[in-house]
């Protein structure tokens, strides 16, 4: 049975302005079309509970038992809900983007309509039995893109993705005897893999092309075999 019921808890946010009951036993509670935005929910018990159209944009619902439990078009945007055993539960047309759903149990949960865009997903037993990384839900609008930097034109930092590629243009003298070799080195985090060698467009630009594997910054130093200065750029890389 229930620790409180809705109206103490329309008590609760209206004098403490958010809602802290982490822990606490919701069996079976009506919750439905709730604000509960950011609220305190984690290791709670909500089997069976009712949080249709609930607002839970950001609330913490780490670890909970939410067993057959109905989130229903509730909105989830950014909520934390790493180990929540959501066995059975109704999540169809739920908002889930950008939220934390590593380790969760979704056996037989309806995800039908939900939105998962940028959403981390993980199975339980491999994120408990081999510590292997989250996944992220593809988000079918944030393709891989081509980031071209022109030697003449570089910005202070570069921002990429995972998995985009990165093309830098490398001026060519009219006057070199021969191609001069390129050598490239990373200052910083392993962000990049490459470079690979591409046609290029005229005799007077080198291409050199990189992917961008992994999070993190590091500054791409290109030192070329010959007398001019070596070319730099700053490159962030996010997920």
């Amino acid at each position: 049975m229930a620790e409180f019921t809705r109206a103490e808890i329309v008590r609760r946010i209206a004098t403490m302005g958010s809602l802290h009951l982490a822990g606490s036993d919701l069996t079976g509670l009506d919750l439905s079309g709730m604000t509960l935005v950011g609220a305190d929910l984690s290791y709670a018990d909500l089997t069976e509970a009712d949080l249709t159209n609930a607002q839970l944009s950001g609330a913490s619902l780490w670890s909970v038992r939410a067993v057959g439990a109905r989130f229903h078009k509730a909105n989830l945007t950014g909520a934390s809900l790493g180990l929540a055993d959501l066995t059975g539960a109704d999540l169809r047309d739920a908002v889930l983007e950008r939220a934390d759903l590593t380790g969760a149990r979704l056996d037989r949960a309806d995800l039908t309509g939900a939105r998962l865009r940028g959403a981390w997903l993980d199975a339980m037993q491999r994120a408990l039995a081999i510590s292997a990384p989250p996944l992220r839900y593809p988000d079918q609008r944030e393709r891989a893109t081509t980031c071209i930097l022109h030697e003449g034109h570089l910005a202070t930092l570069v921002s990429l993705r995972c998995g985009d590629r990165l093309e830098m243009h490398l001026q060519t003298p009219p006057d070199a005897p021969a191609r001069p070799e390129i050598v490239a080195r990373l200052e910083g985090e392993p962000i990049l893999s490459g470079p690979e060698p591409c046609e290029p467009s005229s005799e007077a630009i080198r291409i050199l092309t990189f992917l961008a594997v992994a999070p993190g910054r590091a500054r791409l130093v290109l030192v070329r075999g010959d007398d001019r200065p070596p070319v730099s750029v700053e490159l962030l890389v996010v997920p």
